[in-house]
């Protein structure tokens, strides 16, 4: 391997325009594991952080964020460990969903979300790539 090659993604950070009602949604929702900030960054912004899988997602408060009216972009998708278990879940606690759960027509299926922001969350049917 070359030096100095990207190997994978730390974090992604996303905007909210309402902090307490994106804990609610990633936290309680999604069922993401909350991360503790280091107090430095604490004070500086209002932020909650995240694990996804072997990396973090940065959930930061800004008011005046206005996502793109795109109905698929800019996006992120996430892998689970059973899929249609997470899918009867989510539908469960939320009316946000967008598409699915249902075959795409790629043939993978997939369930597409909207955050109460507006950001878009694909949760996928694949499984994670191993090194």
């Amino acid at each position: 391997m070359a030096d100095g090659i990207i190997i994978g993604v730390q974090h992604l950070a996303i905007n909210v325009t309402d902090i307490a009602a994106a804990r609610q949604f990633y936290g309680d929702i999604l069922g993401l594991t909350e991360l503790p900030r280091p107090s430095a960054v604490a004070e500086q912004f209002r932020s909650i952080w995240y694990l996804l899988g072997n990396a973090e997602l940065h959930v930061v408060e800004n008011p005046e964020f206005t996502p793109l009216k795109s109905p698929l972009g800019p996006h992120f998708a996430v892998a689970c460990d059973d899929f249609s278990a997470a899918c009867q879940r989510i539908s469960a606690l939320t009316d946000a969903i967008v598409f699915g759960p249902a075959r795409a027509v790629d043939g993978i299926e997939r369930m597409v979300v909207r955050d109460p922001t507006g950001n878009v969350i694909e949760i996928i049917d694949l499984p994670l790539h191993n090194g």
